[in-house]
């Protein structure tokens, strides 16, 4: 488990531009990134990043705030003097579409060791990562799977 500022860095690094508090305690809870026993969980991880970027006591890794038209978000220090808008997105060829699935536990704690074993900097890419290796092992079997449904779709062509 990371911390949410820790969590809160990843997200940002991710999507490529500034999001507001709310929105990335979200989504860090959604991952299960983080914990909370709170009876508001994103409110209250909300609350945190903002206390520990007001505060610079446990701002690490640093974040900052950043002014946009949704208002006060939270972005990279590398993004410092720009506006919101300015900030690159990433560009067609390295377009993120967001998945959710449901996993069992014991596997998704299988991603987390390799995760800890710092294969990737972050779950998102340690995910990716498993997902291209896992693509490549049955890559032929995809290949044999595609090829017979275009066989049978010929045999129906007469």
């Amino acid at each position: 488990m990371t911390t949410i500022q820790e969590a809160a860095h990843n997200i940002l690094e991710e999507f490529g531009k500034p999001l507001n508090s709310k929105e990335i305690a979200r989504i860090a809870l959604e991952r299960r990134m983080v914990e909370s026993m709170a009876k508001d969980p994103v409110q209250s991880h909300a609350q945190t990043i903002e206390k520990n970027i007001r505060s610079d006591v446990y701002n690490n890794p640093r974040l900052i705030f950043m002014h946009g038209p949704q208002g006060r978000l939270i972005g990279m220090p590398t993004w410092e003097g720009r506006s919101s808008q300015d900030i690159d997105t990433p560009n067609k060829q390295n377009k993120y579409i967001e998945l959710k699935a449901r996993i069992p536990a014991d596997l998704f704690e299988k991603v987390q060791l390799a995760r800890q074993a710092k294969l990737a900097n972050s779950f998102d890419e340690m995910v990716v990562f498993l997902l291209k290796k896992g693509l490549s092992a049955v890559a032929p079997d995809i290949k044999k799977g595609l090829l017979q449904q275009l066989d049978q779709f010929d045999t129906l062509g007469g």
